[in-house]
This record gives C-alpha cells, structure tokens and sequence, in this order.
C-alpha cells in the first residue's frame, strides 16, 4: 500500500467518523422531538480503481413501517373518539341532571307547582302572572338550550372545515417532499431530514383521517385511504365541502384526487381520525340528542295545550281563533265521540248549547234544533255556521277553524263529552284545531295529522321534494328528487295512499313509508346501509295552508328539531292573564245538555288550573325520536330517560377514547423502543466515532512521518 493510499485511507476515516458524530449529535438533540425517528451510520468500504480505498458512511433513518402504520391507524382512532367523547360530554352538560335545579329541565316544576297554587286562588291576578312567568322562563330555557345544541353542530361544522383545510396542506407538502426526496434519491444523496419531516406531516394527517401509506420506488410514500382512494403522490388531494347539496346547512364533504377535477364523497372511505369525528358529531350524534330534545320539547308543550283545550277562562273569550293544521275542507272529520260547543255571557250563564255528535253527524242545540253535516271538514263548518246563525259565525281557512261570538257580552266555550269525549288521532275537538292553545309555535308541535289513507292529499301535481338518503353516521349518501304525481283517476284528487306508493317507488331500495292510525306518516329505512332519510329541499303546498309536506308530516329532521324553539305563550293570553284558563264549563250534566239560562261557570272555579297542574304527570304518547324509541310515559320521566340516555351515550364514547388510548400507547412504546434516541446507545456511539476519529488522526500522522522520512533518505 502506497504512502499516498494511506492518507487516502486515513482522510476518509476522519471525514466518515465527522459525519457519523455529526448524526450522534442530531439524534441527541432531537430525543425529545414528537414524531423524530433516529438516523443511523451505515460504515461502507470505498471502491476504487485498483481495489478499496478508504471508509464512507450511509446513513439511514431506522423506521419501523409496520408499527408506523399501527400507530397511525391509532392515532385516527383516538381522535375521532376523543372528538366524539369532547362534543358528547358538552351535549349532555346542557341536558345535565333532571334533579338538578338549575337545568332545563327543573324549569317544568314551577310551572305545575305555580298551576297548583292557581287552583287555590283562580281569581288571584298575582298567582295568574306568576303561571305565565315560569311558563315563559321555561320556554325561554327551551329555546336557550336548542340554540346551544345548534351552536355544538355549528361548532362541529366549523372546525371540519378548519381540519378540511390542514389536511389539503398537509397533503400538498407531503407531496411537495415526495418531489424532494425523489430528487435526492436519484443524485444519491441523503433525504433524511425530507423524510423526517414528511414523517411528521403523516403522522398529523393520520390524526385528521385514517391513511396507509406505501414506499415509492424513487423515495418518498403514496399516500390513500383505507379503502385505496389515492390522496397524495407527486400531487395531493383537495378536501372540500359538496356543491351540489343545494338547501342543506351542512353538506358532505368530498375530495378531488390528484390531478382530477371530479369530486368524490369522501365521507364513506374515512373511518377514523378528527374529521370523521367531527362529521359524526354533526350529523349523528348531537342530531340525535336534537331530534330527543324536540320530541321533549314539542311533548311539553303539546300536554299543557291539551289541558288548556279542556279549560276556559271567566269571563270566556269573544272569539276563538285556531292554530292553521295544515287541513283543507276537502279532508275528512275523522272524528269520534262528542263535544259541546256554547255560548256562555260573561255572568257565567249559558246563552246556547250545541251539542256535536260524530257518529251521527248531528248538531243539536239546547232548544232541540237539529242540523245535520257529512264527514268533511268543509261540510261540518258549514253546518256549525248554520247551526249557531244569529248567535256565533264559524269559518275555515288557510287550514284555521275560527268561532266568533256574535252575542253581545257572551263568549264561546268548548267542552268534550266526558263519557265519550270528542277524538281524532288521540286529541280532543277543541286540542285538535288549536282553539284555545297556551303555547304557539310557527309550525305544527304534534305530526299525528289525524288523516287516513283516503284523505286527499292536498298537494299540487309536479310540486318537487330532494330526499337525502343517510348512511349509519349520517352522512349523504346520495340524493333523489320526488315530484308529486297526477291522481288516479283524473280529474279526481290524488290520495294519501296514492302518494305513499309513489314515494315508495321513488325510495326502492332504501326506504318505505309507515301511516298509522293517528295519520303519523314516517319514513323508515329498508336497506341496512341507511341510516335515515332526511328531506333537504320541499316546493309542496296543501291546499291554501302554506303548508309543506315537510311541515304537515314533519319529514327529515330540520322541522323536528326546530319544534324546541322560539315556543311563546299565546300572544293574546300573554297581554291579558285573566285569558288563563282555569275554569271548566259544565255544559253536559247527568247525560243530558245543559239549558240556556243555566249557570255554568264561576270565577271561583279552579279546576282547570288542577288540568294544567295534572299534565306535568299525565301519560302522553312520544314518538321515536334520535336515539329514544316511541313511548307511552309523562314528560317528568321522559325528561329523566332522554338525560340517561345523553349520559349513557356519553359514558360509551368515553370508554371508546379510553380504548383507542391504550391501544395507541402500545404501538408507540413499541415504535420509540425501536425508533426513538436512547441516550445511553448514542453516548457509546459518539465514544466509538470520537476514538476513531482519533485512531485516523495518528495513522495519517504516521503516514506523514514515514513520507519525512522517506523524503529524507532519498
């Protein structure tokens, strides 16, 4: 071996044991770096001409993709699961505790109680403010605590798209490195520190959604989803909100592959990470909570418009004015039973009595007048207004049922038979049209139209409706337009069942329509991939009500959930106190009508405050509503079981995260044993590469030495 080829040799080792340090000293200063993964110093013996001259280094990042891959499959579990877990603890804190005074809940008690203290004292004006001021506060929280609900789905909504939007940069500087470590690969030299960061960059988008990766043959990874839907190569994927979802507050999300311009949902090949978290929240989870909370809400109210319907105030009012029930003339009674309808003077003495016989179509007044009238809405209000002509004018339109006193100092008063009460679909005559209601809402509280299958359906043909149709967590899976057919046969009216059927074929394959006794339409899913059906955009009108298909039926879940807002007190009965009903007229006595000139109310009567009072315990129907099915019970139980079932809901998602937590925790002890710096090991290395270094030092030292001496003996 030459002189020469010695200080070759020795120069090469000096440079490789600098650099081996150089890498010693980058993994110590990086042993405390989230997501760093050790380099480590492969030593190589160097060809050249004639044979080997010298030492090289390689050096490798040490990366365990199996366990990389655990973690980051991981990582998106524990996200999605601790976004679930944060919104859901959020949602059952505005539920809270039903024993607890201070949640919406509670606010049901003072109303009954103040209820009670009515029926002790009707005429007190004091105890009278004091019922409409609990009722207020409790509509009041009702409405607070739906916008609340609506603030968490706003809030999930937002930070998807913030977590949308560090995604699509994630993607595209991941891509960008790809591009880095390319070139790097092909000049042979070291990308490490474009790896390392490009390392860091998947770790975070696996937290936003689930990925796998795979190695590229020139360096750098491709990155997909679960299911392979390519997100980043040399190009990166663009995340987004639908465009094509037109009526819909919170689109789906979809994404356009590298170097397309097609959009593809995204939501059905994501199954972890924040933003699969996030669009649970928003269109399972707090929908659900929603959709329980409007069925509470709606059921509260509809119990104590029940009692009120059975109640009149002293002296009776001039005029009662119905909610519009989205009926039309056209529709049939569908009514059982009996009621009395009365005009009764502001003495408290009966003026006239007309008693409705539904089974036998008959209107009978006190004085033994009969007037007849078919099973139709329109025909029955004609004969009403007949039958009371001189004393009372009764109209119907734009789907409100209207009695106006036309007997000077004389109002009109309503109560059912007490042995065979006036129903249709389960509520009284006076409950069904809304005419003496405590609580208004804009739209209907109750979907229990009382309609049957031979009702027409009132609606315009070629009117449009867009159905949604839902998967498991919510999201859009694709969307179908409906048009309202023509009836058969022309030029008769379309049905009720006509309109299922046609609503069916348009559904085939995902769902079916349900009508039951009470004229609940409902539409349930068929195919086990649905979640639910939901209605986005409804052009329908019925009749001259301004009444949607959505609105009459309560189809999707925008109408539902809305029932817990913005409920007030009946404006009128909110100006006037003494409108409160807490009387109840005794216009049917030992099976017979009561005569004119008949006392019939008294100022001291307080037994429809003891109604009012009764209602906070009386069993009502609920209907299935989120993830609470349908149910016979009293509004205080029902609010105990949707509380539980927040909590239990709630409890679930926190042992979810827990879960997810332990298993990641594993794979990363496992990955850092592997991949991460161990100070001591480095400490040894740094030892070996300095004494090597020292080691070259003297061997080029005695090769100059050996050249001196050479030198001087020539």
């Amino acid at each position: 071996m030459s002189i020469a080829s010695i200080m070759s040799t020795g120069l090469s080792a000096l440079a490789a044991n600098q650099q081996a340090m150089k890498v010693v000293s980058t993994n110590v200063a990086n042993v405390n770096t989230k997501g760093y993964s050790r380099l480590d110093v492969n030593f190589q013996s160097r060809q050249s001409q004639g044979g080997v001259s010298g030492v090289e280094i390689e050096v490798t990042r040490i990366a365990n993709a199996y366990l990389a891959a655990a973690e980051m499959r991981g990582a998106a579990d524990v996200a999605s699961a601790d976004i679930l877990s944060q919104f859901m603890d959020r949602a059952q804190g505005l539920l809270g505790d039903p024993s607890d005074s201070s949640t919406v809940f509670a606010a049901l008690d003072p109303v009954f109680a103040s209820l009670g203290s009515l029926a002790v004292d009707p005429a007190s004006a004091l105890r009278r403010s004091a019922v409409l001021s609990d009722l207020q506060t409790l509509l009041s929280q009702l409405d607070t605590t739906a916008a609340e609900f609506t603030a968490l789905r706003n809030e999930s909504h937002s930070r998807a798209i913030a977590a949308m939007e560090e995604a699509n940069s994630l993607m595209a500087g991941i891509a960008r490195l790809n591009t880095s470590i390319q070139r790097s690969t092909i000049a042979g030299l070291s990308a490490s520190e474009a790896e390392t960061e490009q390392q860091r960059m998947l770790d975070r988008l696996s937290e936003i959604i689930d990925i796998r990766t795979q190695e590229r043959p020139l360096g750098g990874v491709e990155v997909r989803t679960m299911d392979g839907l390519l997100l980043v190569d040399l190009d990166g994927a663009t995340f987004g909100l639908d465009s094509t979802t037109q009526g819909e507050p919170y689109p789906g999300v979809v994404m356009m592959a590298p170097r397309s311009t097609t959009e593809t949902p995204l939501e059905t090949h994501i199954s972890g990470g924040e933003l699969k978290g996030l669009l649970r929240a928003r269109d399972k989870e707090l929908v659900n909570l929603q959709l329980a909370f409007g069925e509470f809400s709606a059921g509260a109210a509809e119990a104590l418009n029940a009692a009120h319907n059975a109640t009149t105030s002293v002296p009776p009012p001039d005029s009662l004015v119905g909610r519009n029930t989205g009926l039309i003339v056209s529709d049939r009674l569908n009514f059982t039973g009996a009621t009395n309808i009365a005009i009764v003077g502001n003495d408290g003495n009966l003026t006239r009595n007309y008693r409705v016989d539904f089974g036998a179509g008959t209107i009978t007044n006190d004085l033994g007048a009969v007037t007849n009238f078919t099973n139709s809405i329109g025909a029955f209000q004609a004969a009403l207004d007949t039958a009371m002509t001189g004393v009372a004018d009764v109209s119907f339109a734009a789907g409100s049922l209207t009695i106006d006193s036309a007997t000077a100092n004389a109002g009109v008063v309503i109560t059912d038979d007490p042995a065979s009460p006036a129903t249709r679909a389960g509520r009284g005559f006076s409950h069904t049209f809304g005419l003496n209601d405590l609580v208004s809402h804009g739209n209907p509280l109750s979907y229990a139209t009382g309609l049957s299958g031979v009702d027409p359906h009132g609606f315009t043909t070629g009117e449009t409706v867009t159905f949604a149709i839902r998967n498991n967590d919510g999201s859009i899976m694709r969307t179908l337009n409906f048009s309202v057919p023509a009836p058969v046969p022309l030029p008769g009216p379309g049905t009720i069942a006509q309109l299922r059927t046609a609503i069916d074929g348009a559904l085939s394959g995902y769902g079916q329509t349900a009508f039951d006794a009470n004229g609940r339409l409902t539409i349930n899913p068929t195919n086990p991939d649905v979640g639910r059906i939901d209605m986005l955009q409804d052009t329908t009108l019925r009749g001259d009500t301004s009444m949607s298909m959505s609105d009459l039926f309560g189809l999707g879940e925008a109408l539902p959930i809305e029932r817990a807002r913005s409920m007030t007190i009946r404006s009128d009965i909110r100006a006037n106190p003494n409108l409160l009903g807490s009387a109840q007229a005794d216009l049917w006595v030992n099976g017979a009508s009561v005569a004119a000139a008949t006392r019939v109310l008294s100022p001291g009567d307080g037994r429809g405050a003891l109604v009012l009072e009764a209602a906070g315990s009386a069993q009502r129907s609920f209907a299935d509503a989120g993830g609470l099915t349908g149910q016979v019970t009293s509004i205080s139980d029902y609010a105990a079981r949707l509380a539980g079932h927040a909590g239990v809901r709630a409890e679930a998602l926190d042992a979810a995260k827990a879960a997810a937590e332990s298993v990641r925790e594993e794979v990363r002890e496992r990955r850092m044993s592997e991949e991460g710096v161990n100070l001591d090991e480095e400490l040894v290395k740094m030892t070996t590469y300095q004494q090597a270094y020292a080691a070259a030092s003297r061997m080029i030292a005695a090769a100059k030495d050996l050249y001196d001496i050479v030198l001087g003996m020539v």
